[in-house]
């Protein structure tokens, strides 16, 4: 029965969703940023100490928790794509049950910006390494200045072909590498894919289980990049987002059955957008901890969370050459600066989006233009400026941990209940077991996250 009063005769405001795997790709853009960004995040920093300390053992964690942390992260996306609007218009709409959850994801930008400052650090790190003639904090400053040129254009498209451009490049590197090394890690592989409970990473102050609370809060989704994607389909326009963008007053009531229907494909896009992601995400997260195996591991190096990436660069340049090296520092850099641009854009766009819901637009002499650079501006200012003033990126890092660390759990959890309160049966969730792997993922999320928080404040309490 057809819930709205378009005439058959009407041609659709929804596009058909894409029916051939070149226009699906086409609009793989929003998965590819998201899986650009979140490669540089905790894929770069946290999956090589687990190679380093354990070797192959534990490496079966990685597609565990690969393919259930993104059905969360799906089901944010699909919300978006199936109402017109996102998670974060649909909390801000509801009683303060769920209403303080828009606060908490609204100011994580800034916790988010504070955690930004280590990736900013170790992506200076990293270049110092290609090129020491320049100092850390140059390099620093130079990395902000280029992301800002990039950013600050304000445009989706440009964002989303440096990143795709900066996703393959890492991910054939990366597989370059690790697959130079096969033979000092091929061996162990069949053992490490059998579940077993890890051994002590001191590295990262954790052992057994505490470690594999702590790789679901750093590998796959996390906050920057999973908010991000909201926006990256907001912006590619997709499914209901298609119609408000051009202009039309509508609302899911208005929906004609065809509509309906396009919309529902357009959720399945969603779906293998992020499985495709995932895949990717597991693939250069298998290839990193191969790499920190064969390297680290083998030579008994246990490195610190900030000192991983040049011990490695050490041992690839003693153990097969300097070539070796800045293949690995080339990948590191493009994963880390990917991480920069794509969570700036997307959260800086958040930021946009909610102060039109309280009136800012309306009430005020300022454009959305100003509101979105200005935060972009804030955004960056503040990683560097912590770096510079304090250069302590584990300190900050611990410091985001401590503030934010169960906030994705929660916005899996509110959007799955806001997902089953759309009242048209068609659009709201119909795959049961993708549902359990989303709550299931926002419990472990939930529960990693307060792990994280407990131990950021020991840290920053040690330090």
């Amino acid at each position: 029965m057809s819930t709205g009063s378009v005439d058959a005769a009407t041609e659709s405001r929804i596009s058909e969703p894409p029916a051939t795997l070149k226009e699906f790709l086409s609009y793989m853009g929003p998965a590819w940023v998201f899986t650009a960004s979140q490669i540089g995040g905790g894929e770069v920093l946290s999956v090589p100490l687990g190679g380093a300390y354990l070797g192959m053992e534990g490496i079966w964690l990685i597609p565990l928790i690969t393919f259930t942390k993104i059905f969360g992260q799906y089901y944010l996306v699909r919300y978006g794509v199936m109402t017109g609007d996102t998670f974060l218009d649909a909390l801000y709409e509801k009683s303060w049950a769920l209403k303080w959850i828009f606060y908490y994801v609204f100011l994580g930008g800034l916790i988010y910006a504070i955690g930004l400052s280590g990736h900013l650090g170790e992506t200076a790190g990293a270049f110092f390494e290609l090129y020491p003639g320049i100092s850390t904090n140059l390099w620093m400053v130079l990395t902000v200045l280029a992301g800002l040129g990039i950013v600050m254009t304000r445009s989706y498209d440009l964002i989303e072909k440096i990143a795709t451009s900066l996703l393959w490049i890492f991910l054939v590197l990366i597989a370059f590498v690790s697959l130079s090394t096969a033979d000092q890690w091929i061996g162990g592989l069949a053992g490490g894919l059998v579940p077993s409970v890890p051994g002590q990473v001191s590295g990262l102050g954790v052992g057994g289980m505490a470690f594999v609370l702590t790789m679901f809060g750093w590998i796959g989704a996390g906050f920057g990049p999973t908010v991000s994607y909201v926006w990256f389909a907001k912006d590619k326009v997709m499914g209901m987002f298609e119609p408000l963008d051009d202009g039309h007053d509508i609302d899911k009531y208005d929906l004609s059955d065809e509509e309906i229907d396009r919309l529902k494909g357009w959720g399945d896009i969603v779906l293998w957008q992020n499985l495709l992601s995932s895949t990717i995400l597991a693939v250069f997260s298998f290839f990193m901890w191969t790499a920190a195996a064969a390297t680290l591991h083998t030579q008994g190096i246990q490195p610190s969370g900030f000192t991983v990436i040049p011990e490695m660069a050490a041992i690839f340049t003693t153990q097969f050459g300097q070539w070796s090296a800045t293949l690995f520092l080339l990948t590191t850099v493009a994963a880390l600066f990917s991480t920069l641009i794509g969570p700036l854009y997307g959260m800086s766009r958040l930021w946009e989006d909610a102060f039109a819901l309280h009136g800012v637009f309306e009430n005020f002499d300022v454009t959305r233009d100003t509101v979105f650079r200005g935060t972009v501006l804030l955004f960056a200012a503040i990683p560097l400026s912590l770096n510079l003033v304090f250069e302590a990126p584990l300190i900050l890092f611990a410091l985001s941990g401590a503030l934010f660390a169960p906030v994705i759990g929660l916005m899996y959890l509110s959007v799955m209940y806001m997902s089953f309160d759309i009242d048209i049966d068609s659009l709201s969730p119909t795959r049961r077991w993708a549902v359990a792997l989303a709550v299931f993922a926002g419990v472990v999320m939930i529960v990693s996250g307060l792990w994280e928080a407990r131990g950021s404040i020991q840290t920053l309490l040690g330090l």
